[in-house]
């Protein structure tokens, strides 16, 4: 992919995944991993601790993604223009090859 760095990273838009340290009004992390299993893509940055984390604002974006059956994976990275994470931690912008 030409021209990527984390100001082109696809921005996380939303997230519903309340029960996450990096969830303050929206994703806080720097850069989340979209992990889980195939037809299953999950927010692998989820954070099960009693604390908020990340960065000030809601400005997270996805740094890598797992989902090599995705169509908008390309080595790795995500190309979609933007991406939600679920109430059960799975990105909405998923869609199998």
């Amino acid at each position: 992919m030409k021209g990527f760095d984390m100001s082109t990273a696809t921005p996380v838009v939303s997230c519903n995944r309340t029960a996450c340290a990096f969830n303050d009004s929206g994703c806080t992390a720097f850069a989340v991993t979209v992990g889980g299993t195939a037809g299953k893509p999950t927010c692998a940055t989820v954070a099960h601790l009693d604390a908020r984390a990340g960065l000030s604002s809601a400005d997270g974006r996805v740094g890598a993604c797992h989902r090599i059956e995705c169509i908008h994976n390309d080595k790795l990275l995500c190309t979609a223009k933007e991406v939600t994470i679920s109430d059960a931690a799975a990105c909405t912008a998923y869609q199998a090859r």
